[in-house]
């Protein structure tokens, strides 16, 4: 799976470094300050507030928690400059309406089991939200309607909840969507009505098949332990894919490329009935290639069906002595390690 840059976390100060901070932002950073004992709010909260009065999204808060008890989210009112916010790792939350009091937030991860408040979405604020990330609960029954009034949100992350999913196709600026655990169940067809779709994340849940999913611009594809998922049919129907990355799929026995003209990098892992790529040695533009634990055949790999515009390449079976020759024949043949992406 691929990893992002990571922020610079500062757990549980006792105090708030503004000038470390600034001078971490300054350089290109995202700063994370994050809490897992805070009830109550603290005089550090003030000069918090007043960091965030200043960096924006460049800085998140997060308040989280591992344990039964009960968050009071009117402590959200010691930070009313927050732009970005994480309240997560809840089992659960009281008074979270006070979220509707956070005029300036425009980065919201909220993770609470035991949610009662399947209408959150409706709080008039939220709608200037440009990313959302929206986490497991116990019912999974956040009702998304309120999204249709979400002009400004161009990343979304949903894992479980799917009441009216299909709103999602109607949000203008949404060009980055990740789906966790989404059941076998919920038509996904609205995908293909995402205009402006990029970047499309699928992990856990269930599927058979993502073959009549359709988006023209979308430039990097994550499947990820989707559970029964059989065909992802033909991926040159993505004519602007740049990176696919194929994780944990046992019953995926082929992937057909296609005429795929952008395809840059390809991450094949632990697809262990996969023995077919039918394509992969026509694709012009393939500079990364990452495969493990599958059922190819590297000897013919090696031999023809690799592309010439390859530069990377790093192919594993999960046996130590076979992997150690393959690799060195690999650099003999004059390809750099692939790293994945």
């Amino acid at each position: 799976m691929t990893q992002a840059t990571q922020p610079q976390r500062i757990q549980n100060p006792g105090r708030i470094d503004a000038v470390a901070i600034r001078a971490a932002i300054a350089g290109g950073q995202q700063v994370l300050v994050q809490f897992d004992t805070l009830g109550e709010p603290e005089p550090l909260l003030a000069d918090l507030d007043a960091l965030a009065a200043t960096c924006g999204t460049a800085l998140t808060i997060r308040i989280y928690g591992y344990d039964p008890r009960v968050f009071d989210a009117r402590i959200l009112r010691a930070l009313p400059h927050v732009a970005s916010l994480s309240i997560d790792c809840h089992w659960q939350a009281i008074h979270l309406e006070t979220l509707g009091e956070l005029r300036h937030l425009k980065r919201l991860s909220l993770g609470v089991y035991q949610l009662a408040e399947a209408d959150i979405l409706q709080l008039d604020n939220l709608r200037g939200l440009e990313f959302l990330y929206l986490g497991e609960s116990a019912k999974n029954n956040i009702d998304l309607a309120p999204l249709r009034q979400y002009a400004h949100l161009a990343s979304l992350a949903i894992e479980g909840h799917h009441q009216h999913i299909d709103t999602l196709a109607s949000l203008p600026a949404l060009h980055e969507l990740s789906l966790y655990r989404i059941k076998n169940k919920v038509p996904l067809d609205f995908i293909s009505e995402m205009a402006r779709l990029d970047r499309l994340l699928l992990q856990l849940g269930g599927r058979e098949s993502l073959a009549h999913i359709e988006a023209p611009l979308l430039r990097k594809l994550e499947v990820i332990r989707v559970r029964g998922l059989e065909t992802l049919g033909d991926i040159g129907r993505f004519p602007l894919l740049q990176a696919l990355w194929v994780e944990d799929q046992i019953k995926l026995r082929q992937i057909a490329l296609g005429p795929n003209p952008a395809l840059e990098r390809l991450n094949l892992h632990t697809c262990k009935t996969l023995d077919s790529l039918p394509g992969l040695a026509t694709l012009p533009a393939l500079r990364q290639l990452s495969a493990s634990e599958t059922m190819l055949d590297i000897d013919a790999l090696l031999a023809h069906g690799l592309p010439a515009s390859l530069t990377h390449a790093r192919l594993r079976t999960g046996r130590k002595t076979r992997d150690d020759a393959i690799a060195a024949q690999l650099a003999q043949l004059g390809y750099e390690q692939a790293r994945p992406c």
